[in-house]
């Protein structure tokens, strides 16, 4: 069982990579591994992503490992993720608002293609009404040859529009190919109290069979 001051140390290193989850930045990440939850195993803990002020998934696989010497977590290794707007290449995107049935859920289809390497973390964010995805390629190992294939992929990506507000929001994909999509109602439904925000008082009992 890892103790209490150990998971503090892991916080201590989340301050040394400058993460911030201020504002509206989403907890909700979306890896093309469909793996990006923290795990610890025989004594290795592994952060798939560390977020920065600048940029989501700024960080990338970091390892760390306890010394019971030193009482401390000890990292091995992470992997800073810089984004190359032209690699991969973002052919178009299409949103795709189910708002059939409530909640409504929103979608983006991102087509584009690469060189090199493979693909890696998708990652989403949110600052205020703007919704930043970052799709990561990664590079081709040392010692491996690079080739001139093109590589083209499709991705859909949900984009966590629960509790939001009605209004316009936009969206940005490594840091271009901007667009929007609007809400025409409050998609929240059933939750109420547990706060000091007025709005947040439960206007009537909530009861549960």
């Amino acid at each position: 069982m890892i103790k209490i001051r150990y998971l503090a140390t892991t916080f201590l290193f989340y301050g040394c990579v400058a993460i911030t989850m201020v504002g509206n930045v989403l907890a909700e990440s979306t890896g093309f591994s469909n793996n990006n939850l923290p795990r610890y195993e025989n004594g290795v803990l592994v952060i798939p992503r560390v977020d920065t002020p600048d940029q989501i998934g700024n960080y990338q696989d970091a390892t760390l490992s306890f010394d019971s010497q030193l009482n401390a977590w000890v990292l091995q290794q992470v992997n800073p993720a810089k984004f190359d707007s032209s690699n991969p290449i973002i052919n178009s995107v299409k949103v795709f608002i189910i708002d059939d049935s409530f909640p409504t859920q929103v979608f983006l289809q991102v087509v584009g293609d690469f060189t090199c390497g493979k693909l890696g973390q998708i990652n989403t964010g949110r600052k205020e009404n703007l919704f930043e995805i970052q799709i990561t390629v990664i590079p081709t190992p040392p010692g491996q040859i690079c080739t001139a294939n093109v590589t083209k992929f499709v991705r859909v990506i949900p984009l966590d529009v629960y509790r939001l507000g009605i209004g316009d929001y936009q969206y940005s994909i490594n840091g271009g190919n901007l667009g929007a999509f609007s809400l025409t109602e409050d998609n929240k439904f059933g939750e109420c109290g547990g706060t000091n925000n007025a709005e947040e008082i439960c206007e009537a009992e909530v009861t549960g069979s």
